[in-house]
């Protein structure tokens, strides 16, 4: 079976059996279906079966895979989510009946999890964060570079991996392209994620908003204009019902 993705590339899928591959991601808060979606269905096509260890701020997300799942004609137990402590994540990947291991998240868990993997002799695929460039050239389309840049930073709230992270502007068009960013940005919404005019909405995590407004205050503090934003905005808890 072929398909294309979202960037285009065509993805093909053949019989390749496992045995049991488990997904294990405990950074997929920012994508919690996508995320699982685009590893679990290959699995299954090619006659694997699936244990998912989702990060804990979303088993929700968890919970509605394995039912939608269990909705299909895959066999009982094809696909099975487990909610662990980081010990109990070792024991499972040291069982027998686990032939590979996927994990997305940060450098220390990927580590962490390519280690034991390595230990036991299992195939092992970690997606980790980077600092990526965006570099623009003098001779750049401006129109588009802008257009790319805002999208590449400010896509899903920037909680993306692949998200760019610093930019690389040759110093004649550095002051052109700085003034159209900032006013591209400054169009973008921020507000309720269920707004379907809302652009930026909350990220996953209180704490997480809290870090990032740190390390922003560090860098002003070590010689950084701000040029627009710069504080966190607040908003109010809402108890989510069921």
């Amino acid at each position: 079976m072929a398909a294309h993705d979202a960037c285009g590339a065509q993805r093909s899928v053949g019989p390749s059996r496992q045995g049991n591959s488990r997904g294990f991601a405990p950074h997929c808060r920012n994508f919690p279906l996508w995320q699982v979606i685009r590893g679990l269905v290959p699995a299954l096509l090619a006659g694997n079966t699936y244990v998912l260890k989702h990060a804990p701020n979303v088993m929700g997300s968890a919970y509605l895979l394995r039912d939608a799942v269990a909705r299909t004609s895959f066999p009982d137990g094809t696909f099975e989510v487990v909610n662990l402590t980081n010990d109990l994540v070792s024991v499972a990947i040291a069982d027998d009946r686990i032939a590979a291991v996927t994990v997305t998240g940060g450098v220390r868990a990927g580590s962490a999890i390519g280690a034991q993997a390595g230990a036991a002799l299992k195939k092992c695929v970690l997606e980790l964060g980077g600092s990526n460039a965006f570099i623009v050239l003098a001779d750049a389309d401006m129109d588009l570079a802008v257009d790319a840049a805002v999208k590449g930073r400010f896509q899903n709230t920037g909680q993306v991996c692949a998200a760019a992270k610093r930019y690389i502007v040759e110093k004649t068009v550095l002051k052109q392209f700085t003034e159209r960013f900032v006013a591209a940005v400054r169009e973008l919404k921020a507000g309720d994620p269920m707004d379907p005019a809302t652009y930026i909405g909350p990220m996953a995590r209180y704490d997480l908003r809290d870090e990032l407004d740190r390390q922003v205050q560090r860098t002003v503090e070590d010689g950084a204009t701000v040029l627009i934003g710069g504080s966190k905005l607040e908003a109010e808890k809402k108890r989510l019902r069921s």
